[in-house]
């Protein structure tokens, strides 16, 4: 017989997925999927948060005391997998990416750097329009017909806005294959000769779409005018969850029949996948003028959305995770890291406003001079 939490599992895991693939900043209403209520004190000033709890504060102490991989490129999928399975405890392994994160210089630098300007912002926002930059948005999956989740960046948009900067929604195929929006983006790219410069902003599988660009297009003359890219949540080598509804019939036959009934492309959900030789197993090279910033969402088991929790949970074999993908395939070596601590794949806790705006601020004055 069917245990109560494989039959809640059974019930919503489809449904589930189809809405976790579009996660953004704009996602807010959601609700933390463990309901037990403890008293902690969460006033603690460290480790880059002025909000720090007990609980978490204490985990970090531990990923502060590991001696071993002293670097966040040494915590790669293999040793992320093993010191869980060692050390039984997610949010150990969750606290020790998210501290070699903000312990690297370069990240370090940055997190000053937000701090620093979200003061100036405070008190005048810049002007960049006679810069002639644009923001060029590429949505996550279903960005059309599931629009409560902002998977077209409508917050990110706006954002940029205020700083003077264009903004464009790329019109990519909600359900397209990740080589076919590559493609599209190349061509929208190659086409906006009106702009000085682009910043790319992804959410999801979005990222993805990018990823493959630069791959296709990256080293083309025309793709030197895009300069920066601000990546959150990103899908940079796919889900493992792909495979986990592949592999079981019922839930195989349930996603094909939705997407076959609602007219969508299920080659675009498969190209999604994270194995050996999928689209996107391959390590992403920079060109030499493109300023990636990496939005990670680093949450702990007692902070992961009831969406998010069933996929969660069964990648925890395999590492810490965000609900949707593992940390270490969200890792891009030689870009800045943001980890968002506490967050999962939805960004239940929305980014500080000023510290967004400080995100655009930094690619500006830094790619655009």
């Amino acid at each position: 017989m069917k245990s109560a939490s494989s039959i809640l599992y059974s019930k919503i895991l489809f449904v589930a997925l189809l809405t976790v693939l579009v996660s953004c900043h704009a996602d807010r209403k959601l609700e933390i999927a463990n309901q037990q209520t403890t008293v902690v004190r969460c006033d603690i000033r460290a480790y880059e948060m002025d909000n720090l709890c007990e609980d978490e504060k204490a985990y970090l102490d531990w990923a502060a005391s590991v001696k071993e991989y002293p670097t966040l490129k040494s915590l790669t999928k293999e040793v992320l997998a093993e010191l869980t399975q060692k050390t039984l405890d997610i949010d150990k392994t969750s606290a020790l990416f998210y501290h070699r994160s903000i312990i690297d210089k370069r990240n370090f630098q940055f997190l000053q750097f937000l701090k620093r300007k979200e003061i100036e912002l405070a008190k005048k926002t810049p002007d960049y329009s006679s810069k002639n930059i644009l923001l060029a948005m590429i949505p996550g999956m279903f960005y059309k017909d599931n629009t409560t989740v902002g998977a077209d960046g409508k917050v990110v948009r706006e954002i940029a806005k205020e700083l003077g900067l264009k903004e464009d929604l790329v019109p990519v195929n909600q359900t397209g294959t990740i080589e076919e929006n590559a493609k599209f983006i190349c061509e929208y790219v190659k086409n906006r000769s009106d702009v000085n410069g682009i910043i790319f902003a992804s959410v999801s599988k979005g990222s993805g779409d990018v990823k493959m660009a630069i791959r296709l297009c990256g080293k083309e003359p025309y793709f030197s005018k895009v300069k920066g890219w601000y990546n959150i949540g990103g899908l940079n080598k796919g889900t493992p969850l792909v495979q986990k509804i592949e592999s079981t019939w019922r839930y195989k036959w349930e996603a094909r029949s939705y997407f076959f009934f609602k007219g969508y492309n299920y080659d675009g959900f498969l190209s999604m996948r994270a194995e050996k030789g999928a689209p996107l197993d391959f390590e992403l090279e920079i060109p030499k003028q493109l300023l990636l910033i990496n939005v990670i969402a680093v949450p702990q088991y007692r902070q992961v959305t009831k969406r998010a929790f069933p996929f969660y949970e069964s990648m925890i074999p395999s590492g810490p995770n965000d609900g949707m993908t593992l940390l270490a395939d969200s890792y891009v070596d030689g870009t800045i890291t943001y980890p968002s601590f506490r967050n999962d794949h939805y960004f239940q806790w929305p980014i500080y406003h000023k510290r967004m705006q400080a995100f655009f601020v930094y690619l500006v004055e830094n790619q655009f001079k």
